[in-house]
């Protein structure tokens, strides 16, 4: 079985090759660098779009959370009123005229 080492050879062939070996580190750390980089643009990215969400999802929860409490009040204030509103029959069930 090989080790998965390239061959050495002694021939003009190895000399020019000294040269490619020499700057692989360079060229391997290089593309590593460019990838962590890539690789943290696209984490800061991510972390906005997840922060803006949050934002979002917080103000969502609060128009729920008013939209609630005006409900309370509204309904306080008709049965402060003397409205019927409870017994009053869903708008859904009344059919118009001409409806079967």
């Amino acid at each position: 079985m090989t080790s998965g080492k390239p061959v050495k050879s002694h021939s003009a062939i190895a000399s020019s090759e000294s040269k490619p070996r020499e700057r692989a580190p360079l060229d391997t750390n290089e593309a590593y660098r460019r990838g962590v980089k890539l690789l943290h643009e696209k984490c800061k990215a991510l972390q906005r779009s997840n922060e803006r969400l949050v934002f979002r999802l917080h103000r969502v929860q609060k128009m729920t959370r008013s939209r609630a409490r005006d409900v309370e009040i509204l309904k306080a204030k008709l049965d402060s009123l003397g409205d019927e509103w409870r017994t009053a029959p869903d708008p859904m069930d009344v059919k118009e005229e001409g409806e079967e």
